[in-house]
This record gives C-alpha cells, sequence and structure tokens, in this order.
C-alpha cells in the first residue's frame, strides 16, 4: 500500500526532482571556477579566465584579437600559434596584463600632466 499523498510528500518530491535536475550543473560550474586554468588556452578560454564578457554575460573575445593584433611597437598580446589556433600561455598573458595595466597608468598619468599644464 502507498503512503497517502499530502502537500508535505508533494512539495518534497518536487524539491528532490529539481535537486537531480539541476544539481550536476551547478557543481560543473563551481569545479570550472576551482579547477585552475590550463596553462595554454585558447582565445575564449582567456576571455573567460580574466573575465571578458559582453553587458549579456557572453564570453567575448573581441579585446584579446585588437590586443594580440597590435603592432609590435605597442605591446601586443603574446601568443603562438599552433596551426590555425592561436594559444595564450598563462604565466605570460598575466605577466602582459601586469605591464599593461602599468602602461595604461603612466598614459593617464601623463595625460592629466598635459591637462594640468594647459589649464595653468
Amino acid at each position: 500500500m502507498s503512503e497517502p499523498i499530502t502537500i508535505e510528500s508533494l512539495i518534497n518530491q518536487h524539491i528532490n526532482n529539481q535537486l537531480e535536475e539541476k544539481l550536476p550543473r551547478v557543481v560543473s560550474e563551481q569545479l570550472k571556477q576551482i579547477a585552475p586554468p590550463p596553462v595554454w588556452m585558447t582565445e575564449k578560454q582567456l576571455a573567460d579566465y580574466w573575465q571578458l564578457r559582453t553587458p549579456d554575460g557572453e564570453v567575448t573575445v573581441h579585446s584579446i584579437r585588437k590586443w594580440t593584433a597590435r603592432p609590435e611597437n605597442e605591446h601586443p598580446l603574446p601568443c603562438a600559434s599552433m596551426g590555425e589556433m592561436r594559444r595564450y600561455h598563462r604565466e605570460e598573458v598575466d605577466r602582459w596584463a601586469r605591464e599593461e595595466a602599468g602602461r595604461q597608468k603612466k598614459k593617464r598619468y601623463h595625460e592629466m600632466q598635459i591637462i594640468k599644464n594647459q589649464a595653468s
């Protein structure tokens, strides 16, 4: 004989169904955040690693491509070509990002000094 159907049993059944459906996806997303990124990354992996997203939350590689295509005298984002696909070495791009932040900070400071001098 089966148990009588109660509101509590219906709620428990609904919760269990939701857990079975959503838990694997949630665990998978959490594991992605815990696992270190690969040493060599594709454009998309690098964009995800650097959290480059559109306003809709989609990963975007636009900036990666723009930085990579810079002329040599403008400090391009370092990469290696493996066949037709570019790969980015994690340590090299992390170093580039730190150096780029310093270059941008120096550039902003220089621009502010010019504005300040013009205002004087």
